[in-house]
């Protein structure tokens, strides 16, 4: 998997709507029709102990910052992945969203939060490549957007260590496309965490590219909106919408948005967007250790959206069904705690279907395969990002929250 990697810059199946799972991609691509994806990776672990560390001691973020690596571990980040290629090879989308492709490496500790270590422990996109690479799938990294990086110490195997986390967002492209224009970069608007007058800002990203799948061109953009605030990712979603704007149409925007129809940033998106895989069911989430003997999914926050003359064919939920856990070591897990969208997308006026319009509520299915609409919940209200009380924080927000604590008791010493 090569790259096309820029600089952080500024910012449907045939001629009917069919059911049943898609067809090869590479007969997508002789139809006409263009077949997408969005695929969060998931870091493997559970972070909400790591952020409750933080109001303790330096023993206490410690042991769970060695808690949290292991908890990686034990999440099986390479057969985990190895599923994903798996999918991959089975639905064969010319372009596709990645979100959480983080890189965890470990190192000397240091006084303060600044990220210094360098001895690779896992590499998503590494591990990725290697697995589509072993499929004898011809995808390349065409962008790819760096957020958030923190490191905290730890103890490893009895040694003083510090655990550095970086994550970072990919767009990923299929040899049958080409692609051109590559603009990455991280939005202005950003959560702050805030503690005792210090704070950290948690950065979102975004990759936009300028593509041709046999005879059609079209703009992709992949992206991962804010867990945190409400608030902030509102103003995200209208950065994006801006940036987009000026990119020609049809426009294809993929992600986790955090964000279902009835919160505000899904909103604001389907002002100019249509969304193109309202049916596939709830994609958020699986149990954070990922071993679970059935789907508990209650949110539909990953979205493929269309803006322009592309209407929408047939959607797939992948990741969904227990048949597509992975054995490994004696356990059954889920690729990640999301499950991910697979949609096939056919050049023509866009018409008034079920496809098109999200409604309020989406009942949760196993069937991973659907082209009707379906109702969802509302979606999570606004929440706070100040370190007192925040409740919804999620991911790597409690990493910054520990870096922060980390960075006070630091300051003090």
């Amino acid at each position: 998997m090569s790259d096309g990697v820029t600089r952080r810059g500024a910012l449907a199946a045939g001629a009917s709507v069919v059911g049943g799972l898609v067809a090869s991609g590479r007969a997508r691509a002789q139809s006409g029709a263009v077949t997408v994806a969005t695929r969060n990776c998931y870091l493997g672990a559970d972070l909400f102990r790591l952020l409750a560390a933080t109001a303790t001691d330096d023993q206490t973020v410690e042991a769970a910052v060695s808690d949290l690596l292991q908890s990686v571990d034990r999440s099986q980040v390479a057969a985990r992945l190895d599923g994903v290629a798996t999918e991959l090879g089975r639905t064969e989308p010319a372009l596709v969203g990645i979100q959480e492709a983080p890189l965890i490496r470990t190192g000397e500790p240091t006084a303060d939060t600044t990220p210094t270590a360098t001895d690779v422990r896992h590499d998503f996109r590494e591990r990725l490549a290697t697995a589509l690479d072993d499929r004898g799938l011809p995808y390349r990294v065409v962008s790819a957007v760096e957020t958030t990086d923190f490191q905290l110490p730890t103890t490893i195997d009895g040694e003083r260590r510090a655990v550095r986390l970086t994550d970072r967002d990919l767009l990923l492209a299929h040899e049958r496309a080409s692609t051109a224009g590559v603009t990455t970069g991280t939005f202005d608007a950003a959560a702050t965490l805030a503690d005792d007058g210090r704070s950290i800002s948690l950065e979102r990203g975004y990759g936009v590219v300028d593509a041709t799948v046999g005879d059609q061109r079209l703009t992709f953009c992949n992206t991962h909106l804010e867990s945190v605030s409400a608030e902030t990712r509102l103003q995200q979603a209208a950065e994006l919408e801006s940036l987009l704007a000026e990119r020609r149409d049809p426009v294809v925007l993929v992600g986790d948005l955090n964000s279902s129809p009835g919160d505000s940033a899904y909103d604001r998106l389907t002002e100019t967007f249509r969304d193109a895989a309202s049916g596939v069911g709830n994609t958020c989430c699986h149990p954070a250790d990922l071993r679970s003997d059935a789907a508990s999914l209650t949110e539909r926050v990953d979205h493929v959206l269309v803006r322009g003359a592309l209407r929408a064919g047939s959607a797939e939920r992948v990741g969904a069904d227990p048949d597509s856990r992975i054995a490994v070591g004696g356990d059954r897990l889920w690729p990640s705690d999301h499950a991910g969208v697979v949609a096939t997308l056919a050049e023509g006026t866009p018409t008034a279907t079920a496809m098109d319009t999200a409604t309020a509520t989406d009942t949760a299915t196993n069937s991973s395969t659907s082209t009707a609409a379906s109702t969802e919940p509302p979606a999570d209200s606004n929440t706070t990002a100040e370190l007192a009380g925040f409740g919804g924080v999620t991911g790597l927000a409690a990493v910054v929250v520990a870096a922060l604590a980390a960075r006070r008791r630091g300051e003090d010493d």
